[in-house]
């Protein structure tokens, strides 16, 4: 009786330490860890860490490259199981200045702004990143660090910034999430239609232009033609103020057409 007793024991054990050690990793599974733990600032990092090294694992969208006057930016956005995790800006003005913003989510609500900084002035450049921390979509702790070098700033320890001193508002915050939203999404002053192809002796390029005046333009780099581009190519007219679908990928801060497959005609497009 007691070594039966025994054996049961031993299963139950065996079981809860087999179900430990198979817990996962995954940043998914410290979301429902901490559904019912007040997030802390650390433990906004330690998941942001997480998300990072488990991008492949998410499945992932990108912007085409938006430009206005010398700005051009970018947006990439990771998902699991169709909620958002990382939205992702890049964004650079001409030789001013150049920015990386990230913007992770847990159960659908903003955590964490992370922003790297770099402007140049007449003695060079100078650096700075700033974290911003949300709980319930309310900023909670804002701390940032500047520095005269790239490599000096990340040996520099993040000072905080008083509440009443910081000047990026949560609505401000969320805001900035739906306009990248819409960048992806293609949507209101983001929603491009063709406006003309374009050719060069050494390069060939989709322009398209806002439905909004004097707003966003975009253009894609075509390296190899297809059935398609050689529509565009011979009856641009018909296109004309149309919105185009086709398949890009971003390349040393360019988009760059990708062409179908051989098999596939031009009236086989959506556009």
């Amino acid at each position: 009786m007691k070594l039966y007793t025994f054996l049961i024991l031993l299963a139950v054990f065996s079981t809860i330490t087999g179900c430990n050690q198979f817990k996962s990793d995954h940043p998914q599974a410290e979301i429902n860890d901490q559904y019912t733990t007040d997030l802390t600032a650390n433990s906004i990092l330690h998941y942001a860490d997480s998300i990072n090294k488990n991008l492949n694992s998410y499945t992932k969208a990108i912007s085409l490259v938006y430009m206005l006057g010398d700005l051009s930016f970018y947006v990439e956005k990771y998902t699991s199981f169709d909620k958002p995790v990382l939205l992702v800006e890049h964004a650079y003005n001409g030789g001013v200045s150049n920015s990386l913003k990230k913007y992770y989510f847990r159960n659908d609500s903003l955590i964490l702004e992370e922003v790297k900084n770099q402007l140049a002035n007449d003695d060079g450049s100078i650096f700075k990143d700033s974290r911003t921390y949300l709980r319930s979509n309310t900023v909670f702790k804002v701390e940032n660090r500047t520095a005269s070098a790239g490599g000096e700033i990340k040996s520099l320890p993040f000072l905080d910034v008083p509440l009443s001193a910081n000047k990026t508002t949560d609505k401000t915050l969320l805001d900035n999430v739906k306009t990248l939203n819409d960048v992806i999404n293609r949507v209101d002053r983001f929603d491009v239609v063709f406006e003309s192809i374009t050719t060069f002796p050494d390069s060939r390029y989709i322009v398209l232009r806002s439905k909004i005046q004097n707003s966003y333009t975009a253009s894609i780099l075509v390296q190899e033609k297809d059935a398609f581009i050689d529509s565009l190519l011979n009856d641009p007219m018909i296109f004309k103020d149309e919105k185009l679908n086709f398949n890009w990928t971003i390349k040393d801060k360019e988009a760059v057409y990708v062409p179908v497959a051989n098999n596939t005609s031009a009236s086989g497009l959506k556009r």
